[in-house]
């Protein structure tokens, strides 16, 4: 029988119960809408590679305010040892498969489906990797595919051919995702990336100037010495969002925290960090985290949950 266990009602298995003992665990995740998680880092000893089959989800990274945005179609890869949450604690409406491997030295030793030397290339491009990788039109449709056998109940007597059915699909996901990774070359954040970010988070953190049109991130490329055009360019191949999409997200992090931690009115918190009217707040808030305000602090214990934002599957 497979040995796997539910994180609420999404399903997890153990790599070695399908023969490739290199992967510790894997599995998917199914959300109709916004739900709440808890909140803490994940840290773990082999790469994790994230494959979003619809919606979108953003994670955090180890550094302060390093957001991974990942929409449908696309896969990202945590490097091992890399600490990593959900942003905001909430789970956006999305389709996901994610796959774990062991520590890579444990993994090689004992490596069934991926040879060694592909396990070493794997986390080498992880350590490499900022940004989501795109994904081939064929492999999303494998990937539904791949979930649609986990439900099977012939999986539970270890039904040999689904098995093998399985163990392959994620191979051949693998590799696509790795063939257009490796083509996308070195995503490692440039000396001019890394200081927009650091401009970026100062214009959130320094005032409440509620102004996040292109006239701001200019000022931003002309402190550093290029055109607009080419921070873009740059920032949206190396983060994976505009300039301006990463300032709204620091500046949300930060009103996510104030709602938790304060009890400062819905209202107060939105005008006081730069929007316009609660309304607006409501609107954008909504946008990034999918739930209002008023149920995100809800959702963590400042008020009755909504039944919306309890509707997962």
């Amino acid at each position: 029988m497979i040995g796997s266990r539910l994180l609420g009602q999404q399903p997890t298995f153990r790599g070695a119960d399908f023969a490739m003992p290199e992967v510790s665990l894997f599995g998917y995740y199914e959300f109709r809408s916004a739900v709440a998680t808890s909140d803490s880092w994940e840290r773990h000893d082999g790469v994790e590679i994230l494959f979003m089959r619809s919606g979108e989800a953003c994670w955090e990274l180890d550094q302060d305010d390093n957001f991974t945005v990942v929409t449908g179609g696309q896969a990202v890869l945590f490097p091992a040892g890399t600490r990593h949450r959900i942003a905001n604690g909430v789970y956006s409406p999305c389709r996901l498969f994610w796959m774990v491997f062991d520590d890579q030295a444990v993994g090689s030793e004992h490596a069934r489906l991926f040879p060694s030397r592909e396990i070493e290339a794997l986390f080498q491009l992880a350590a490499s990797r900022n940004a989501p990788i795109n994904l081939p039109e064929s492999c999303s449709r494998d990937l539904n595919d791949l979930c649609g056998q986990l439900t099977d109940e012939r999986l539970l007597i270890g039904n040999a051919l689904i098995m093998a059915d399985v163990r392959s699909k994620i191979y051949a996901a693998v590799i696509e995702m790795w063939k257009t990774g490796a083509n996308g070359g070195d995503a490692a954040p440039s000396q001019l990336v890394r200081q927009a970010v650091r401009l970026l988070r100062q214009s959130v953190d320094g005032s409440a100037d509620g102004d996040d049109h292109d006239e701001k991130i200019a000022d931003i490329a002309r402190q550093l010495g290029y055109g607009k055009s080419r921070l873009y360019d740059l920032f949206g191949r190396e983060v994976g969002m505009a300039p301006n999409d990463y300032r709204q997200r620091v500046r949300i992090k930060r009103c996510c925290e104030r709602l938790v931690q304060s009890d400062e009115s819905v209202t107060s918190i939105g005008i006081s960090s730069g929007f316009g009217s609660s309304q607006y707040f409501a609107r954008v808030f909504r946008k990034y985290v999918g739930v209002t305000p008023t149920a995100y602090r809800q959702l963590f214990g400042r008020g009755p949950v909504p039944a919306a934002a309890r509707d997962a599957r």
